[in-house]
């Protein structure tokens, strides 16, 4: 008898997202919850999440080695979500024949730069980024499966953004700053400054920004305000723009398409694999950075994200709608959990 188990975040958190949503979607006989409120002291918790399941919490970070034991007995296929975080976890699992499924963020892989350590069953790739990389490494146990997305979470901002018109009003999220302005923040602005059409574009970050981000620009506001729900995030909008200078899973974007709006970003992978054409801007190659691996840093050309900022701004309601249509459409087709459901049971036969 199959017995699936989930190693789970409770945050407001990327993670908490994503094991939030795998939970509801797998259904979970055990759940072994992430203490995680000693290295993610801003982030809200969310034990609640986890009441109609079995699960346990870790009394620190990473589990401890009898943590992992008592979670792991009796069942027959864990998912965990970028590492394991112990990784005896792969060890134990593979002595009582249980498959393990990690579903990895490439640039927080350890196993790119431990190779000593024990593999997962599967690595989980969430988007196309570095895919082909994976493989060459780990023969045999890399699959493109991306997180799921139950419609109904943004059926609300849907709607909303489905009876929008007039003057465009775009979204850019910055969330929690990471390294290297990833979600293109800087680029973005460079091309508002160019940028002749009328718009009203939000900028949303969780934490207060550096003087530079700010621009003295009647188009361009601020909200530092914490979105209660993922549907007051995207809720009132027409386009997303988000030239990301590198990074694979993109949450952001998913969630965008999924609240019925077209996602701009840079034309380089796993951006290229998802969205169309002429969503895409033109970049280059800026830099590089090392994590577990080497990381190539790009930069959107101000001309061409200015030139599709003016494209959306011209766009007749009528065709507007077209392209938000083409969003949903392609959230559906990628992220949906009703779609994506039976790629994760062929996993447990």
């Amino acid at each position: 008898m199959v017995k699936v188990g989930l190693l789970a975040f409770a945050n407001d958190g990327g993670l908490g997202a994503q094991t939030r949503r795998l939970a509801a979607m797998l259904k979970p006989d055990r759940v072994l919850i992430v203490e995680s409120r000693g290295i993610s002291p801003n982030k809200q918790f969310h034990l609640e999440w986890y009441k109609d399941y079995q699960f346990f919490l870790t009394n620190s970070f990473p589990p401890s080695n009898n943590e992992i034991e008592h979670f792991l007995q009796g069942l027959t296929h864990v998912f965990c979500v970028e590492n394991p975080y112990n990784f005896n976890l792969l060890y134990y699992a593979e002595k009582m024949g249980i498959k393990v499924f990690c579903q990895s963020n490439y640039e927080f892989c350890d196993n790119l730069d431990k190779m000593y350590l024990p593999v997962p069953t599967k690595f989980l790739m969430p988007s196309m980024w570095k895919v082909e990389e994976m493989r060459k490494l780990f023969p045999e146990k890399v699959q493109y499966l991306p997180p799921p997305i139950d419609p109904d979470e943004f059926k609300e901002a849907r709607a909303i953004n489905s009876r929008r018109s007039g003057k465009r009003r775009f979204l850019h999220v910055i969330g929690t700053p990471a390294s290297f302005d990833r979600n293109g923040t800087m680029d973005l602005l460079d091309a508002v400054k160019i940028c002749k059409a009328d718009f009203d574009l939000v900028i949303k970050s969780q934490h207060p920004l550096s003087m530079n981000v700010f621009l003295d620009d009647p188009r361009v506001k601020y909200d530092f305000n914490g979105a209660e729900t993922n549907n007051e995030l995207y809720k009132d909008f027409d386009v997303l723009l988000l030239p990301r200078r590198y990074g694979g899973l993109c949450l952001t974007c998913n969630e965008a398409l999924m609240s019925k709006m077209p996602v701009v970003m840079t034309n380089i992978s796993p951006n290229n694999y998802l969205l169309p054409d002429h969503w895409q801007v033109e970049s280059e190659k800026k830099e590089s950075f090392f994590a577990r691996s080497p990381i190539d840093i790009y930069s959107s050309k101000p001309e061409s994200l200015s030139d599709t900022i003016e494209m959306f701004c011209d766009m007749s309601d009528d065709d507007m709608e077209i392209e938000k249509l083409l969003a949903l459409g392609i959230a559906m087709n990628n992220f949906s959990s009703k779609h994506l459901l039976p790629k994760y049971q062929e996993l447990l036969k």
